[in-house]
């Protein structure tokens, strides 16, 4: 993401009040933090860093890191398939 270009983005926008959502490359509580930095975004869309890491909601909601075991990254996993198995359920080429 061009994070500079966003910005820029950003500051036009503000003064009139348009709120401006940055998108990209957010893929924990410390990437959030410095792209809010600047006051001017709405807030940032969070998409591939949550694919990656489903907890990084969890940590830009709790404001801070969170260093999880891997047992516990392997269980967000199998609730993350065993609820898109629920919503979407299976094709005919498997899961």
């Amino acid at each position: 993401a061009d994070w500079r270009y966003i910005r820029r983005c950003a500051a036009v926008a503000s003064p009139s009040g348009l709120p401006l959502v940055g998108n990209g490359d957010v893929s924990s509580f410390k990437d959030y933090e410095r792209h809010m930095r600047g006051g001017t975004l709405a807030t940032c869309m969070i998409g591939r860093g949550a694919l990656i890491k489903p907890w990084v909601l969890t940590e830009i909601k709790e404001r801070r890191v969170w260093d999880i075991s891997a047992s516990e990254r392997l269980a967000i996993f199998g609730d993350f398939a065993r609820h898109g198995l629920e919503h979407w359920g299976s094709d005919e080429r498997g899961v």
